[in-house]
């Protein structure tokens, strides 16, 4: 087979020659080759290793977090929520935590219900520069010396309100509960970035 197509190639090459000043190369066919590229690329790695799937979220995520969608819908808050008293406060009128996660920094903000300033903290004020603003350790350590201050501040209940998509967007509010401040509703507001016409 590929005998009779270096033939035709040499006869065609031979027609054309003369019309044309160009030199030309004869070619060379080889057999397929049983493997393919990425088999013969893949040589010393471990298959298992190979099909472990690719964890997703943010840069250092551990792994997957097992969700129950059980009464999933019971879960969902309801218009009844905004008419009950947490602590002796009432939905509306709890402190506000303003998480704002860049991709290079955490801010995080308190205000009381009338948007106030009770605190602020962010990495770079408890002592993260440059590059480790943007880890998750960061993001943690500042959730934990938001939670201090505001027990400080007699506070315990709060609503949170995240922004962001960055490392230390979750690892701030983890460790609230270790801090012993109970979370009533965790609100996540992204703001899609509009195309530019």
């Amino acid at each position: 087979m590929a005998r009779n197509i270096r033939l035709m190639l040499g006869r065609l090459l031979q027609a054309v020659q003369p019309s044309y000043s160009h030199t030309y190369r004869c070619l060379s066919l080889s057999p397929n080759h049983p493997k393919s590229i990425k088999e013969v690329s893949r040589v010393g790695i471990d298959k298992k290793e190979m099909e472990r799937p690719l964890t997703e979220g943010t840069v250092g995520g551990s792994g997957w977090v097992p969700v129950s969608l059980l009464n999933f819908y019971n879960r969902l808050p309801t218009v009844e929520i905004f008419k009950q008293h947490f602590d002796g406060i009432p939905f509306e009128e709890l402190p506000i935590v303003h998480v704002k996660a860049s991709r290079n920094n955490t801010l995080i903000t308190v205000t009381d219900h009338k948007y106030n300033i009770i605190t602020y903290t962010s990495c770079r004020l408890e002592g993260f520069k440059n590059a480790r603003k943007k880890t998750n350790i960061a993001g943690q350590t500042t959730g934990v010396a938001a939670g201090q201050r505001l027990i400080r501040r007699g506070i315990r209940t709060v609503r949170v309100l995240i922004r962001g998509l960055g490392p230390g967007r979750m690892t701030s509010i983890q460790d609230k509960k270790s801090v012993s401040i109970s979370l009533t509703s965790v609100q996540v507001v992204n703001i899609a970035a509009s195309a530019k016409v």
